[in-house]
């Protein structure tokens, strides 16, 4: 049986796959299920023996079990097996059946490097932000803009010196031992210059590895980072958005701000702790509304959810680009795309980050 977190993660594995991922779906349906006329599909339940699914055919629906070679204990072993799932359906597809979302994002991982480079100085930016300079290192980091992110990997040593050769795949060898000294998370950069970038670090009452880092590291003290990607992709001549954030995705939102096109229009909802972890933004048209958890916990904010639920916008091109803790944002998305009925392609939503409690 999987525990609490595990099967928090299953839960958002399966909202995920079936809101965004359907595409993957029925190729797995297709071509490792072997039903043919497959018009939908949709994951049912996740067990720690199988997988049940309903496929949508012409004119009715069938159900089907895809079991597991074990009996599973975690979300990653899951997702480890649909990508297995996957990988064999695609070998039995036609060479012009269309590559999925999730072929595509692994396909965009295959040529990014890893970085060595060091902090230049730290900045406090609000009351839980603080601004990192890093310096060095970035001649060939490309500029991606909007929410390009990178896996940052830190030492527990923050004075550790990384190996000339050091690449993202010691770092994985390495994380399958229980003595790995490094730590490893997705941030955003802030603002990009040449041979420079600033990230913003959410500091917290608990903090983990990597926000634990950033409060004690140093000047000149090394990082490795691997990347940049992105998630921002608003379809071709959108000119009406929406942002959604907490603490840990406004980074991404601002820069995406600053790209758009100067006709665009956008609307933008941070939420943050209070007063004190508000920052200024040069914002002439007052498009952005502060929302202040105040006493409840990060990734909980019911005045969130209340916005949501009463915000009247236009749908006409809009594209919404939200992110914050992976619950959350995705009660935010259901609660959107039924309210305003958007397409797939229309919405960008991503849990940065999960409480465990």
């Amino acid at each position: 049986m999987y525990d609490k977190k595990n099967l928090e993660n299953i839960e958002l594995i399966i909202d995920n796959h079936n809101e965004v991922n359907e595409d993957a779906l029925n190729l797995v349906s297709s071509y490792y299920l072997d039903i043919t006329d497959v018009r939908g599909s949709k994951i049912m339940d996740i067990s720690d023996k199988e997988i049940s699914m309903m496929i949508q055919v012409s004119g009715k629906k069938i159900y089907r079990i895809i079991k597991f070679p074990n009996t599973f204990q975690s979300s990653d072993e899951v997702v480890t097996f649909f990508y297995f799932c996957l990988a064999e359906a695609r070998k039995k597809a036609p060479e012009d059946y269309p590559k999925t979302r999730i072929e595509i994002q692994i396909e965009k991982t295959l040529d990014l490097n890893t970085y060595i480079t060091k902090v230049k100085n730290k900045r406090e930016i609000s009351s839980n932000i603080i601004e990192i300079t890093f310096h060095e290192g970035l001649e060939s980091l490309p500029d991606l803009k909007n929410d390009a992110f990178m896996y940052f990997i830190v030492h527990e040593d923050i004075n550790h010196k990384y190996p000339k050769n050091f690449v993202m795949q010691n770092f994985r060898e390495l994380n399958a031992k229980k003595d790995n000294p490094y730590s490893a998370a997705y941030y955003t950069i802030r603002s990009f210059r040449k041979n420079e970038i600033d990230v913003w670090f959410v500091i917290h009452d608990n903090p983990g590895p990597l926000a634990n880092w950033a409060e004690k590291v140093n000047e000149d003290s090394e990082v490795a980072i691997w990347g940049p990607r992105t998630t921002f992709t608003p379809p071709e001549g959108t000119d009406n958005f929406l942002f959604i954030a907490d603490e840990t995705a406004q980074a991404a939102v601002l820069a995406s701000i600053e790209n758009l096109d100067n006709k665009s229009n956008y609307k933008c909802l941070f939420e943050t702790q209070n007063k004190s972890s508000q920052f200024e933004f040069l914002d002439p048209n007052n498009c952005i509304e502060w929302i202040y958890r105040n006493n409840e916990p990060a990734g909980k904010g019911s005045k969130l959810s209340k916005k949501i639920e009463e915000l009247e916008i236009k749908t006409d091109n809009l594209y919404v680009f939200g992110a914050g803790e992976a619950k959350q944002i995705s009660l935010i998305r259901k609660t959107l795309k039924q309210k305003f009925d958007l397409e797939t392609n229309q919405m960008s939503f991503t849990g940065y980050w999960r409480r465990t409690s």
